[in-house]
C-alpha cells in the first residue's frame, strides 16, 4: 500500500537571505510542520545561543516548492521561514530533499532549526518567539 501525501493545512512564508540585514519574501506556500513520528534529529547549535538546541522539525511542502537550503544558494545561508505565516515563529532552513521523488504522491521536505531575534539575525528583523508560542 502506498504512503498517503501529508495535507498541507498551513502557509508559510519562505525568505531569502540577501545580505547579512536583508531579508526577501520569496513565496508563500502551503505547508505541514511536523515532527517525526518514531525519530526526532536532534541539533546542537554552535552555543552562540541564535539557534534553538533542540529537535529538529520537518517542513512538508508541495512537491517542487521552490525551499533552498545552504547547498541551493549563493551565499552562505539557506532559507528562513516563518510559519505559520506570520505568528513570529522563526526558522532556519538547515536540508531540503524530496520524498517519493517520481511517484505521484511526491512532496519536498525541508529539516528546520528554530531561531531567535539574537546574533545576526536581528539585522534580518526576525525577533524573539511570542510568549505563549501561538
Amino acid at each position: 500500500m502506498a504512503f498517503t501525501p501529508p495535507t498541507f493545512n498551513l502557509v508559510c512564508d519562505i525568505y531569502t537571505i540577501v545580505s547579512s540585514s536583508v531579508k526577501t519574501l520569496r513565496l508563500s506556500s502551503d505547508c505541514n510542520l511536523a515532527m517525526g513520528r518514531r525519530i526526532n534529529w536532534p541539533w546542537l547549535g554552535a552555543g552562540s545561543g541564535d539557534y534553538f538546541q533542540g529537535y529538529t522539525p520537518a517542513l512538508l511542502l508541495p512537491a517542487l516548492t521552490d525551499i533552498r537550503d545552504q547547498f541551493c544558494t549563493p551565499g552562505l545561508h539557506g532559507d528562513v521561514v516563518e510559519v505559520p505565516q506570520g505568528t513570529g515563529r522563526w526558522y532556519y532552513v538547515s536540508g531540503v530533499d524530496d520524498v517519493g521523488k517520481g511517484f505521484a504522491n511526491e512532496y519536498r521536505m525541508a529539516t528546520l532549526q528554530k531561531i531567535r531575534g539574537a546574533g545576526p539575525w536581528i539585522a534580518l528583523g526576525i525577533t524573539d518567539w511570542p510568549v505563549p508560542i501561538p
